[in-house]
């Protein structure tokens, strides 16, 4: 298993990949809102649009795929810690203890959960975001249908 200090650093990579991406959508999805503007932009909108949600939803599966392993991982790395605490500790730790040691001695590791779930409802948000930016075009398409 890795160490702390290793699991750490994976999270300060991984926070910093997630901010990357985090800049990347949102400079993608206000490019797509002005360019909504002009009429003569809206059907190339509407498919850069629906292309940006199948890609954030292929991303919510993914990223919901890696919260199941880490999930996994962390069972089996509580189980040793566990059995560590239990056996080899130079205390006697009661149940309570024990988990209190382990959550301790595990909360980087539980931090990079946190951060794909938060990553995650960043992604449904921007998913909400172009949902909404549908109903939108369709209005716009309608009013200029009128006029």
């Amino acid at each position: 298993m890795y160490s702390e200090e290793e699991t750490k650093q994976a999270n300060e990579k991984l926070e910093e990949l997630l901010n990357k991406d985090k800049k990347k959508w949102m400079a993608d999805i206000q490019d797509l809102v002005n360019r909504i503007r002009n009429i003569r932009n809206l059907s190339e909108c509407q498919v850069d649009m629906l292309s940006y949600r199948q890609r954030l939803l292929d991303k919510v599966t993914e990223m919901k795929i890696m919260i199941y392993k880490r999930n996994n991982a962390w069972d089996k790395h509580f189980k040793l810690k566990y059995r560590e605490y239990s056996l080899n500790y130079d205390l006697k730790l009661n149940q309570s203890e024990r988990r209190d040691f382990i959550n301790a001695d595990m909360g980087a590791f539980k931090l990079q959960v946190k951060l794909l779930q938060s990553h995650i409802e960043f992604y449904q948000e921007c998913i909400n975001t172009l949902d909404k930016m549908g109903f939108a075009i369709k209005n716009r398409i309608r009013l200029e249908d009128e006029e």
